[in-house]
């Protein structure tokens, strides 16, 4: 016997035993195929014959029928990825770097938007780049609310607004597209005049600092002339109230002693007139000077 048909032979007799491990085997590693792993940072997404089940599948060991029945992604959810948009830099040629404000003044301007996956599901089915679409819509709504908005509000108080309104524009339109994006915030790294002129900006300021310095200095030197004011004002009245009280009691000792000498005429008229005509010569006389001169 060669060696060619022991091994014939062999096989033969193994042959009932390979097809009853393969028909066993093959099940057991289809069943066992249906066993996936979510990592920490991540969400699952089961599609059922194409069709979403679940996008919110938490982390751990988990089973879902084997293929072709359903079919498991995995994404990174909770990570929180940026989007770094700079105008200058991925303006092209063609196009000026700075964008027009409302004033038709130039504003050189870059901003971080921050966002992550908060639907699985949408952002697997709704579109082939989602990334790319954000980018998109962030540079749209930045344009369009830079071009509303005047060049000084938006250099000063305006920033935390403009990042605000941005950030709520682009959930609003992330959520009409059905992208699955969840934006968390957006922020500005620059804001400024472009270098071409900056300097003309920079005057502006220092105009607008020694303006408002010199409202301050009118102001204070206003309240010191009003405080000043107020206190002679205050000195003056209680000086008036204290002439008029004095001059009120002079007059009630007039009136009363005029009253008392009325009385006294009333009562004996020739003596009060004898009384009157003494009291009156003394007055005169007491301020007279008298010179005795010899013969």
């Amino acid at each position: 016997m060669t060696l060619h048909d022991d091994i014939r032979h062999i096989l033969k007799q193994v042959r009932p035993l390979l097809i009853t491990g393969l028909a066993v085997l093959l099940p057991a590693l289809y069943v066992l195929s249906g066993f996936y792993s979510v990592g920490t940072e991540e969400r699952g997404v089961i599609l059922r014959f194409g069709q979403l089940v679940d996008d919110q599948v938490l982390p751990g060991m988990h089973y879902h029928w084997p293929w072709p029945i359903e079919s498991v992604h995995t994404v990174p959810a909770t990570t929180l990825r940026t989007l770094e948009l700079d105008f200058s830099a991925s303006a092209p040629q063609a196009l000026q770097p700075e964008l027009t404000t409302g004033d038709e003044d130039l504003v050189d301007i870059a901003l971080l938007v921050q966002y992550n996956i908060g639907s699985p599901g949408e952002y697997l089915g709704s579109a082939e780049a989602p990334e790319a679409l954000l980018e998109q819509l962030a540079r749209t709504h930045t344009i369009a609310y830079i071009g509303a908005h005047a060049i000084d509000p938006l250099l000063t108080v305006g920033r935390t607004r403009l990042q605000n309104q941005l950030k709520l524009d682009l959930q609003r339109s992330v959520e009409a597209l059905g992208l699955g994006l969840r934006v968390t915030s957006v922020q500005l790294r620059r804001l400024e005049p472009p270098p071409s002129i900056k300097a003309a900006f920079d005057d502006v300021a220092r105009a607008r600092s020694e303006k408002q310095k010199l409202i301050q200095e009118s102001a204070g030197e206003r309240n010191t002339q009003l405080a000043r004011a107020r206190s002679d004002i205050s000195g003056l009245r209680s000086n008036a109230q204290a002439q008029a009280t004095e001059n009120l009691e002079r007059a009630r000792g007039y009136q009363e002693r005029f009253l008392a000498n009325w009385q006294a005429h009333q009562d004996a008229p020739a003596l009060s007139r004898q009384r009157l005509y003494l009291e009156h010569l003394e007055a005169r006389l007491g301020e007279m000077q008298i010179i005795v001169l010899t013969p």
